[in-house]
């Protein structure tokens, strides 16, 4: 995401570039250059001499000789580097537009300041999608990537978190979330710690350096999540969304629910190589003291089984068979034994009157008219009474008899038995 408005941004900058079509001196040049920035920078030297060789190999048996398009050769030699080396992070493209005369194997820059890609970014809300508050007073917040720190994208990330910090239990939905910034996964897991903690590290054989990744409670203007945290996950959750998901299921301080990740760890970094081409190449790894390793090519493994497209009722239902939609999605009805629901009937505060008719439990809501419901029956003594309330007879305030209201919002009244 990030990679393709960087270069929306670049190909404003640029003339039209000559088109480039290949000859037996080019394709050798590219991958001459391309040998050399993987063996200097992939994050295992031994796996990438295999890809070089490889690559090298397929050149002598002439698999590129017939290839005119470059963007047909950039496609063909991304294939080959997952046929040496099956990494998801490797890639290999072809645009005109890119930087023709950066030297080969240097990194790109980053190029999150520049005016497009910031107004991309606010446009999207940071990629939050979603901050809401489900029945039975359970969280919500869905986002699809990690976008790059910033202050607005702090205050937006904040207020999504904060507008959800008194519910019972938080779900976080990555179902659909494709990676990003390795310090935005720092700032949103800081949210969930008290105190500094330890989560994923990042090790960088090229520099001989392992970077340890501590949680930030000082960057979270005061806000702390103490509820349970249950994070949704897919195949389709990867890189950062993973390191996420990955290292809250470590620390313990996360519940994975769903299908079984990408398996992607690898950190990457752009690399121009000349005449159009870009390398994604991956020059550092996860690693996470509490398991002691990471989740590549082996991906996140989820706690709960579910598939991804499983309803969020569903879910909730799942996840808290106790809760308040979990109960209604069980509610049926049943037969009532007028002998044992006679202690409930009467007439209660705000106008609730129950009575036994043909079996069957009923309710006149003086308070809508004299509405008349049939109830649902969920366990003994606890009803469904309408789309929004359940009711629990047999309750008691201090001597006082009565029974409780359920909102499905969290809410929970008593009301006495007047007759």
């Amino acid at each position: 995401m990030l990679l393709a408005l960087s270069l929306s941004s670049v190909a404003q900058q640029q003339q039209p570039a000559a088109p480039v079509t290949m000859t037996p001196e080019l394709t050798k040049s590219v991958i001459d250059t391309l040998s050399k920035a993987l063996i200097a920078n992939y994050v295992f030297t031994d796996k990438a001499r295999l890809m070089s060789k490889y690559l090298y190999g397929q050149l002598a048996k002439g698999a590129y000789r017939n290839i005119k398009d470059p963007r047909v050769f950039a496609d063909t030699i991304s294939d080959d580097l997952q046929t040496a080396c099956p990494d998801q992070h490797i890639h290999f493209d072809f645009n005109p537009s890119v930087p023709q005369t950066r030297p080969g194997g240097q990194p790109a820059p980053d190029r999150y300041m520049d005016s497009l890609e910031k107004a991309n970014l606010l446009a999207n809300n940071f990629a939050f999608t979603a901050s809401d508050v489900l029945s039975g007073n359970v969280g919500y917040v869905k986002f699809t990537g990690f976008m790059p720190v910033s202050p607005a994208a702090k205050e937006t990330i904040t207020a999504a978190f904060r507008f959800v910090q008194h519910t019972q239990a938080l779900i976080i939905d990555l179902r659909e979330n494709h990676g990003g910034n390795e310090a935005m996964i720092k700032q949103i897991e800081s949210y969930f710690f008290p105190e500094k903690t330890r989560m994923n590290d990042v090790i960088t054989p090229g520099k001989r350096d392992t970077a340890k990744g501590w949680t930030d409670p000082t960057a979270t203007d005061g806000l702390v999540m103490r509820m349970p945290v249950f994070i949704l996950t897919s195949t389709n959750t990867f890189s950062a969304g993973e390191n996420f998901a990955y290292a809250m299921q470590a620390a313990k301080r996360a519940v994975i629910a769903g299908e079984k990740t990408a398996g992607a760890s690898h950190f990457t970094d752009r690399f121009f190589l000349g005449h159009g081409f870009m390398a994604g190449i991956p020059n550092a790894r996860a690693y996470n003291i509490h398991t002691g390793t990471e989740w590549e090519g082996v991906g996140v493994i989820p706690d709960i089984a579910l598939k991804a497209d499983t309803s969020l009722d569903a879910i909730t239902s799942i996840l808290f068979p106790d809760s308040w939609i979990a109960k209604q999605r069980r509610s049926v009805y049943k037969l009532v034994d007028p002998a044992a629901a006679q202690p409930w009937l009467g007439t209660y505060e705000s106008g609730l009157k129950f009575y036994v008719k043909d079996s069957a439990l009923y309710c006149d809501n003086a308070q809508r008219g004299n509405q008349t419901v049939k109830l649902l029956y969920i366990s003994p003594g606890y009803y469904q009474l309408d789309e929004m309330i359940q009711i629990k007879f047999g309750q008691q305030q201090g001597a006082t008899p009565g029974l409780q209201l359920y909102f499905g919002n969290g809410l929970v009244m008593f009301r006495k038995k007047i007759q």
